[in-house]
């Protein structure tokens, strides 16, 4: 693993914490090893340990809003919008990727979620059967995705595995 300079982990530290300061969607605190990230949307949470960025680059999006992209020493990296982090979602055996958007967020879950329970109430065809699993594909991929970036998404494992477990009890 490359040894990471404090200077170079004190700037890193300046740029993300700077931009979070100027978005009132964020709730973060820090010290000079982890920023805990909480997105004020869904409340989920992120932990960055700065130690383990590699690059801050400050970015423009097509509209011309300012975003940050944290890419870390792992190979992962993290956008920061003005409301949300974006991630990549993970690659799954037997799922195309380029049928989702390639940047996502925690927030997805909860529109795939709310899109399988409807199909779970809606009556059971071959189609819905073959939507729901590729929908499920789609949840696991976003969920994984976000995992591996630093967010805690326990309880959305849990109403993973629920579903996978017992169909019939989803309740999103």
């Amino acid at each position: 693993m490359k040894k990471i300079n404090s200077e170079t982990t004190s700037q890193h530290i300046n740029d993300v914490v700077n931009y979070l300061e100027a978005h009132t969607n964020f709730i973060f605190k820090f010290d000079e090893y982890i920023l805990e990230l909480t997105q004020k949307e869904d409340l989920k949470k992120i932990t960055i340990d700065f130690e383990q960025i590699e690059k801050v680059l400050v970015r423009q999006d097509v509209d011309g809003s300012q975003f940050l992209q944290v890419n870390f020493s792992h190979g992962a990296k993290i956008l920061i919008t003005k409301n949300l982090v974006g991630f990549k979602p993970n690659q799954l055996v037997g799922f195309d990727l380029t049928r989702i958007p390639r940047v996502v967020t925690t927030v997805d879950l909860t529109s795939v979620a709310k899109a399988i329970d409807d199909l779970f109430d809606s009556e059971e065809t071959i189609e819905s059967t073959a939507e729901i699993e590729i929908l499920k594909k789609v949840y696991q991929s976003i969920l994984y995705g976000a995992e591996g970036v630093g967010f805690k998404m326990q309880a959305e494992k849990t109403w993973f595995s629920s579903i996978l477990l017992n169909p019939s009890a989803v309740s999103a």
